[in-house]
């Protein structure tokens, strides 16, 4: 009895800890940031710390003559190597495969994340008036169209969209301002599935 409560206890105290969402932070403009929480963590996942440089190590002069004089053979693109493999047809399926998982797994995240905060401020700068124009409807089909679907699948409490074309500016600036929540208990199983599709494009490629 006592085994099976301690059980119990565990598998509770795990589905409390995949029910506390992660949180994600993203800052676009003059400096980009991205960091991730969870609990009372916090990790910045862009931009990396900067590593303190290594000693480097000595290598012979006589050694780097030799590797130049040597011929380097070119080695096949990777996209060249892969339609010699499967050829064209089999290359598009495998991306029509991957296109598929990537398309599931941001639908999947989609549904289950949770926007706290959603500003976009975007001013378009063109070579002259007319060609700043143009642009602008661009930037506009680009940007409104993803903030539509994300406005469908998920949940967005604050949000502001501002999409000027700056026929006075000098260049174009763009700032994005994002903060979202998803919890693990949703998240596991649709990185899973990518996961396993994934593995499946691998073996394809190697078969």
């Amino acid at each position: 009895m006592k085994a099976l409560l301690i059980i119990l206890g565990i598998i509770a105290f795990i589905l409390i800890l995949l029910m506390i969402p992660v949180r994600i932070k993203l800052d676009y403009g003059e400096k980009t940031t991205l960091r991730l929480g969870y609990f009372f963590l916090s990790f910045r996942i862009y931009p990396a710390k900067e590593k303190k440089p290594g000693k480097k190590k000595k290598t012979p002069e006589k050694k780097k003559e030799e590797e130049k004089k040597k011929p380097q053979k070119k080695k096949p693109g990777k996209l060249k190597q892969l339609l010699d493999k499967h050829g064209a047809d089999g290359l598009i399926e495998i991306l029509k495969e991957a296109a598929k998982i990537v398309t599931e797994l941001l639908g999947g995240l989609a549904r289950h994340l949770y926007f706290t905060r959603f500003n976009v401020r975007i001013c378009v700068v063109g070579e002259d008036a007319a060609d700043t124009a143009v642009k602008y409807g661009y930037v506009c089909s680009a940007v409104y169209l993803p903030i539509a679907v994300l406005s469908e699948h998920s949940v967005i409490k604050k949000h502001s969209e501002d999409i000027s074309a700056g026929f006075l500016a000098e260049k174009t600036a763009a700032e994005l301002e994002l903060t979202a929540k998803i919890r693990p208990l949703f998240l596991i199983p649709i990185l899973l599935k990518a996961l396993i599709g994934l593995v499946r494009i691998v073996l394809k490629l190697r078969s």
